[in-house]
């Protein structure tokens, strides 16, 4: 691919925390910088990276925004020379944004000033805290509109007062972008449905595939990579393992765990936080990755790395079942008794996997970096 104009990456989470968003977003860099299109990501930390091909600017932090651990960037409006300043320096002609607070309210007002297609990437629209927690909907929507600006727009009303609140901010920053990218076909559709005007499904990049060859032997080993956050439900996992050793005794089924602190659950292995490369080596010394959430995610990052590898996705949600098609399997229920019956199906039946994994195998390979990139210059030139 011939360079062109530069993508301006625009988020405001820092990049020293690797969360789902912040991992989707550093791999869109690589790709498109591997596909040889000038790359300039804009974003807290952004100066500690180091991606060949990839011009990096840091906006001033004024602090951190509590329990949400948002870097403060101060306003939007007082933003907007800095994003101006880039875009003109380095000649940008197209801005993504990953978030949905100051500094992507200044990307967008700045692409609309001069006249550059602005993206914006909706990591979840599915914002979910507790019911308790209701009463600091009007603090947070307050906050919101201190910092981008946007008083006007659509808000959201289909939950509890601080779920509507933290919709209704992805729902203005949607609105304002020429063209909404969601990953997932149906968080489209509820971003469709919920007023966010041009929607497009549009996966993250997978990234190249490091397919391990399946396991014949040994026991059944499976795989959990998640935050520990209580939308992403371990203890559906642990639960499930715990029936299952129970059934058939230990060495059979084992379950490794990435991330938390140790607890004495039979069967499971807690490796604590890890990274990168020691996630990649469990999932090739694993037989499918579990993803517990249900009602939460968009598309999981660690589905993703699954199917890179050539490992399928062991799913509670059967909308994330729909979404990833062949390369899922979805529990008969989202609880841990359906994991459990799932798992003791497959221990006894292997070969129920050859299907998902071929599955998950196809699902990589279109979504890999050079397709990635294509279809998004397309979508860009749409606007």
């Amino acid at each position: 691919m011939r360079p062109g104009p530069a993508v301006l990456m625009v988020c405001d989470y820092s990049l020293g925390y690797l969360g789902g968003a912040q991992t989707a977003f550093l791999r869109q860099a690589e790709a498109l910088a591997s596909e040889g299109v000038p790359v300039v990501v804009l974003a807290p930390d952004a100066d500690e990276l180091t991606i060949e091909g990839v011009i990096t600017v840091a906006p001033p932090r004024r602090g951190t925004i509590p329990v949400l651990d948002l870097p403060l960037l101060g306003r939007a409006r007082d933003l907007e020379p800095l994003v101006a300043a880039t875009a003109r320096r380095h000649d940008v002609g197209a801005i993504v944004v990953h978030s949905e607070f100051a500094l992507a309210a200044a990307a967008i007002t700045v692409g609309r000033q001069l006249g550059i297609p602005v993206l914006h990437t909706v990591h979840t629209f599915f914002w979910r805290a507790p019911a308790v927690l209701a009463p600091f909907a009007p603090l947070v929507s307050r906050v919101h509109t201190a910092l981008t600006g946007i008083r006007g727009g659509d808000r959201y009303t289909g939950s509890h007062a601080l779920n509507n609140a933290l919709r209704t901010m992805t729902l203005r920053i949607a609105q304002r972008a020429d063209i909404v990218l969601s990953p997932s076909r149906h968080q489209a559709e509820a971003l469709r449905t919920a007023g966010a005007g041009r929607v497009e499904a549009f996966s993250n990049v997978a990234q190249p595939l490091q397919v391990a060859e399946p396991h014949s032997a040994g026991p059944l080993r499976l795989l959990w990579v998640a935050r520990f956050a209580p939308e992403k439900r371990v203890e559906v996992a642990l639960d499930a393992m715990r029936a299952v050793i129970a059934r058939l005794g230990d060495g059979r089924v084992h379950l490794d765990v990435a991330g938390g602190t140790h607890r004495p659950v039979p069967g499971v292995t807690f490796h604590g936080p890890v990274p990168g490369e020691r996630v990649a080596e469990l999932m090739d010394a694993a037989d499918a990755a579990l993803i517990t959430s249900l009602g939460f995610d968009n598309q999981p990052m660690v589905a993703l790395e699954a199917f890179a590898h050539g490992r399928p996705v062991i799913v509670s949600d059967p909308v994330l079942a729909t979404e990833f098609g062949d390369a899922a399997i979805g529990t008969p229920a989202p609880d841990a008794e359906g994991l459990a019956d799932l798992i003791l199906r497959l221990e006894t039946d292997r070969s129920l996997l050859d299907t998902p994994r071929a599955g998950a195998l196809a699902y990589a390979r279109e979504r890999v970096a050079s397709a990635h990139v294509a279809r998004l210059q397309e979508l860009i030139a749409s606007v």
